[in-house]
Protein backbone atom coordinates (compact mmCIF):
# COMPACT_ATOMS: atom_id res chain seq x y z
CA UNK A 1 0.00 0.00 0.00
CA UNK A 2 1.42 2.97 -0.91
CA UNK A 3 0.32 6.41 0.65
CA UNK A 4 2.02 8.79 -2.12
CA UNK A 5 0.85 8.72 -5.76
CA UNK A 6 4.50 9.99 -6.49
CA UNK A 7 7.14 7.91 -6.90
CA UNK A 8 9.86 8.10 -4.55
CA UNK A 9 12.77 9.93 -5.48
CA UNK A 10 16.50 9.46 -3.52
CA UNK A 11 17.46 13.21 -2.56
CA UNK A 12 20.53 14.50 -2.51
CA UNK A 13 23.14 16.34 0.11
CA UNK A 14 23.73 19.06 -2.65
CA UNK A 15 21.12 20.25 -5.05
CA UNK A 16 22.17 20.52 -8.92
CA UNK A 17 22.60 24.18 -8.63
CA UNK A 18 24.43 23.61 -5.74
CA UNK A 19 27.28 21.71 -7.49
CA UNK A 20 27.16 24.04 -10.46
CA UNK A 21 28.17 26.72 -7.73
CA UNK A 22 30.76 24.55 -6.21
CA UNK A 23 32.35 23.27 -9.01
CA UNK A 24 32.88 26.99 -10.52
CA UNK A 25 34.49 28.20 -7.12
CA UNK A 26 36.99 25.42 -6.88
CA UNK A 27 37.53 25.60 -11.02
CA UNK A 28 38.39 29.49 -10.18
CA UNK A 29 40.30 28.86 -6.74
CA UNK A 30 42.33 26.59 -8.89
CA UNK A 31 42.67 28.78 -11.72
CA UNK A 32 43.75 31.65 -8.98
CA UNK A 33 46.04 28.85 -7.48
CA UNK A 34 47.26 28.42 -11.13
CA UNK A 35 48.03 32.22 -11.48
CA UNK A 36 50.08 32.47 -8.28
CA UNK A 37 51.89 29.61 -9.03
CA UNK A 38 52.83 30.95 -12.44
CA UNK A 39 54.13 34.44 -10.94
CA UNK A 40 55.61 32.98 -8.17
CA UNK A 41 57.74 31.03 -10.84
CA UNK A 42 58.19 34.12 -13.28
CA UNK A 43 59.15 35.95 -9.93
CA UNK A 44 62.11 33.44 -9.44
CA UNK A 45 63.12 33.84 -12.70
CA UNK A 46 62.95 37.62 -12.79
CA UNK A 47 65.42 37.20 -9.16
CA UNK A 48 67.48 34.85 -11.24
CA UNK A 49 68.10 37.14 -14.20
CA UNK A 50 68.08 40.19 -12.20
CA UNK A 51 71.22 38.62 -10.40
CA UNK A 52 72.62 37.30 -13.58
CA UNK A 53 72.66 40.71 -14.72
CA UNK A 54 74.03 41.82 -11.44
CA UNK A 55 77.06 39.68 -11.75
CA UNK A 56 77.41 41.35 -15.34
CA UNK A 57 77.35 44.13 -14.40
CA UNK A 58 80.58 43.66 -11.32
CA UNK A 59 82.32 41.96 -13.70
CA UNK A 60 82.05 45.04 -16.58
CA UNK A 61 82.40 47.35 -13.25
CA UNK A 62 86.09 45.42 -12.56
CA UNK A 63 86.84 45.39 -16.20
CA UNK A 64 86.35 49.17 -16.63
CA UNK A 65 88.29 49.89 -13.64
CA UNK A 66 90.76 47.66 -15.33
CA UNK A 67 90.57 49.81 -18.00
CA UNK A 68 91.47 52.95 -16.34
CA UNK A 69 94.04 51.75 -14.53
CA UNK A 70 95.70 50.51 -17.37
CA UNK A 71 95.29 53.61 -19.57
CA UNK A 72 96.09 55.71 -16.49
CA UNK A 73 99.58 53.81 -17.06
CA UNK A 74 99.64 53.80 -20.48
CA UNK A 75 99.31 57.22 -20.23
CA UNK A 76 102.05 57.71 -17.55
CA UNK A 77 104.27 55.05 -19.58
CA UNK A 78 103.56 57.69 -23.29
CA UNK A 79 104.61 60.53 -20.85
CA UNK A 80 107.94 59.21 -19.11
CA UNK A 81 108.38 57.55 -23.05
CA UNK A 82 108.15 61.52 -24.39
CA UNK A 83 110.59 62.80 -21.75
CA UNK A 84 113.29 60.13 -22.58
CA UNK A 85 112.71 60.72 -26.17
CA UNK A 86 113.21 64.56 -25.74
CA UNK A 87 115.72 64.20 -23.01
CA UNK A 88 117.92 61.28 -25.87
CA UNK A 89 117.29 64.24 -28.30
CA UNK A 90 118.37 67.17 -26.76
CA UNK A 91 121.49 64.20 -25.43
CA UNK A 92 121.92 63.74 -29.16
CA UNK A 93 122.71 67.00 -30.22
CA UNK A 94 124.96 67.74 -27.01
CA UNK A 95 126.70 65.08 -28.03
CA UNK A 96 126.80 66.35 -31.91
CA UNK A 97 127.81 69.67 -30.59
CA UNK A 98 130.77 67.93 -29.03
CA UNK A 99 131.88 65.73 -31.65
CA UNK A 100 131.39 68.85 -33.91
CA UNK A 101 133.75 71.03 -32.29
CA UNK A 102 136.55 68.44 -33.04
CA UNK A 103 139.00 70.24 -35.65
CA UNK A 104 140.10 68.54 -38.77
CA UNK A 105 144.08 67.76 -37.58
CA UNK A 106 142.56 66.18 -34.81
CA UNK A 107 141.53 62.66 -35.04
CA UNK A 108 139.22 60.57 -32.41
CA UNK A 109 139.86 56.96 -32.23
CA UNK A 110 137.54 56.58 -29.14
CA UNK A 111 135.18 58.10 -27.22
CA UNK A 112 132.99 57.08 -24.09
CA UNK A 113 130.70 59.60 -22.86
CA UNK A 114 128.78 59.27 -19.21
CA UNK A 115 126.85 61.28 -17.38
CA UNK A 116 130.00 63.31 -15.33
CA UNK A 117 132.87 62.14 -17.48
CA UNK A 118 133.83 62.33 -21.12
CA UNK A 119 136.70 60.23 -22.53
CA UNK A 120 138.35 61.22 -26.13
CA UNK A 121 141.26 59.13 -27.42
CA UNK A 122 142.56 59.84 -30.48
CA UNK A 123 145.76 61.63 -32.51
CA UNK A 124 146.52 64.85 -32.93
CA UNK A 125 149.17 67.26 -35.30
CA UNK A 126 150.60 68.72 -32.21
CA UNK A 127 150.01 69.49 -28.50
CA UNK A 128 149.06 72.99 -29.12
CA UNK A 129 146.26 72.42 -31.49
CA UNK A 130 144.12 70.37 -29.26
CA UNK A 131 145.04 72.82 -26.24
CA UNK A 132 143.88 75.66 -28.14
CA UNK A 133 140.75 73.95 -30.47
CA UNK A 134 139.71 71.28 -28.28
CA UNK A 135 140.48 71.69 -24.52
CA UNK A 136 139.66 75.19 -23.77
CA UNK A 137 135.73 74.06 -25.39
CA UNK A 138 135.80 71.06 -22.82
CA UNK A 139 136.88 72.77 -20.57
CA UNK A 140 133.76 75.50 -20.95
CA UNK A 141 131.56 72.82 -20.93
CA UNK A 142 132.93 70.41 -18.32
CA UNK A 143 134.60 71.55 -14.65
CA UNK A 144 137.93 69.67 -14.99
CA UNK A 145 139.82 68.63 -18.14
CA UNK A 146 142.99 66.57 -18.27
CA UNK A 147 145.18 65.35 -20.68
CA UNK A 148 147.75 63.35 -21.47
CA UNK A 149 149.52 63.02 -24.71
CA UNK A 150 152.30 60.28 -25.91
CA UNK A 151 154.78 61.29 -28.69
CA UNK A 152 154.66 59.38 -31.97
CA UNK A 153 157.54 58.88 -34.11
CA UNK A 154 155.86 60.93 -36.90
CA UNK A 155 155.91 63.90 -34.86
CA UNK A 156 151.89 63.43 -34.42
CA UNK A 157 150.94 62.71 -30.47
CA UNK A 158 148.34 60.41 -29.02
CA UNK A 159 146.21 61.75 -26.26
CA UNK A 160 143.60 60.87 -23.95
CA UNK A 161 141.26 63.51 -22.82
CA UNK A 162 139.21 63.00 -19.53
CA UNK A 163 136.79 65.60 -18.61
CA UNK A 164 134.79 66.18 -15.57
CA UNK A 165 131.38 67.35 -13.99
CA UNK A 166 130.61 67.78 -10.91
CA UNK A 167 128.42 64.99 -9.54
CA UNK A 168 124.86 66.89 -9.65
CA UNK A 169 125.95 68.50 -12.54
CA UNK A 170 126.14 66.19 -15.03
CA UNK A 171 125.00 66.45 -18.86
CA UNK A 172 122.16 64.70 -18.57
CA UNK A 173 121.13 66.67 -14.98
CA UNK A 174 121.59 69.73 -17.68
CA UNK A 175 119.63 68.48 -20.31
CA UNK A 176 116.80 67.50 -18.02
CA UNK A 177 117.06 71.40 -16.49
Amino acid sequence: MTYSFTKPTSKHLLKPATKIWAFYFILAFAILIGFKVKIAMEIDLLKQQQEAIQQQQETIAKVNEQLRHEEERKHYEQEIAKKIKNRDEKLRVQIENILRMIPDKVQISEIEFDNQVLTMRGIAASRELFKTSLESQLRAIYNTSDTTFYELPSGWVNFESVSRTSANDGLINRIEQ
